[in-house]
C-alpha cells in the first residue's frame, strides 16, 4: 500500500523495525514509535484512494497500539518475546 504510494521511507522504516523486533531487538520499538511524531511523520501520509486511506489508518493505529503495549510491558519489568503459535495447557479439572 505504501510502496504503491511511493512512501518508500516508511516502507523501509516499518519493514526494518519489524525484522528487528522479530529478532528480539527491543530498541526497534522506540524507533518504530518515533515514526509517528513530528512534521512529515507517518501520521501525515495521505493516500489518494479513500478506501486505501481508511485501511491504512486502521493498520497504522494497530501498529502503534501493539508497539506501545510491548514497550510498556518492557518498561514495567516484563519482557517481550515474539509470539509464536501458543500451545495452551489444558485447564485442570
Amino acid at each position: 500500500m505504501l510502496r504503491g504510494a511511493n512512501e518508500t521511507l516508511f516502507v523501509d522504516w516499518l519493514e526494518g523495525d519489524r525484522a528487528k523486533i522479530a529478532d528480539g531487538k527491543t530498541r526497534a520499538l522506540q524507533h518504530l514509535l518515533s515514526a509517528y511524531g513530528g512534521a512529515g511523520s507517518i501520521n501525515d501520509i495521505l493516500l489518494e484512494d479513500a478506501r486505501a486511506q481508511k485501511r491504512f489508518g486502521k493498520l497504522r493505529s494497530e501498529i502503534w497500539k501493539h508497539a506501545d503495549a510491548m514497550l510498556r510491558e518492557l518498561d514495567e519489568g516484563g519482557y517481550y518475546a515474539p509470539k509464536r503459535e501458543s500451545k495452551r495447557p489444558s485447564k485442570p479439572n
